[in-house]
């Protein structure tokens, strides 16, 4: 199982207001709005750790097929600026993430490897569904090939738990896969 979130750091700085009356309490532990007030950097870190929670839930939706909102039950550490887990009950999560000026970019794994394919791309138009297509028709395109696929036969749907799920002429194939998009960029993770 695979998962991954990218935040556009510019995006974010608009949209949303981390430092708003009880945001942090909401969506943070106490250890983890410890991490944000020591950090040098604490918008950046405020969107580190969102990005490891939102990369982990989507194991944790593939793993077990249960959708829920409590971001205080998924709880970050990190053991370096860019690696770190998260843990969700007795289920840990690894991660590595990518951290630039313009976005973070996360990929959480159910076991500590880097057997997995990524891409990050970035998207000059914010429409939703442009970024949507750009990413899966990206995405396709290296499915088809890398395993010499008729790329109009390969589509992507989601299952009943909004995970997406690979399909070659109707037939799923076995392929774990993440999608992620914010602002300007977005991003696919498989195995």
């Amino acid at each position: 199982m695979i998962g991954n979130d990218i935040v556009d750091l510019n995006m974010a700085a608009i949209e949303s207001n981390w430092k708003r009356p009880r945001f942090l309490n909401k969506v943070f532990t106490t250890y983890e709005q410890q991490l944000i007030a020591d950090a040098s950097n604490q918008n950046q870190t405020v969107w580190l750790l969102w990005s490891m929670k939102e990369a982990a839930y989507k194991i944790y939706v593939q793993q077990f097929g249960i959708r829920f909102f409590n971001p205080l039950k998924l709880v970050c550490s990190l053991d370096s600026k860019s690696d770190g887990f998260v843990t969700i009950g007795n289920t840990t999560f690894f991660t590595k993430s990518v951290i630039s000026e313009e976005y973070i970019y996360t990929i959480a794994v159910s076991k500590n490897s880097k057997n997995y394919n990524s891409e990050c791309l970035k998207v000059e138009n914010k429409s939703y569904l442009i970024q949507s297509d750009t990413l899966k028709n990206r995405f396709l395109e290296i499915i088809s090939e890398n395993k010499n696929l008729n790329i109009e036969h390969l589509n992507i749907n989601k299952n009943e738990v909004g995970v997406p799920e690979v399909f070659f002429k109707n037939s799923k194939l076995p392929i774990h896969v993440s999608l992620t998009h914010s602002g300007n960029y977005c991003g696919y993770v498989y195995f």
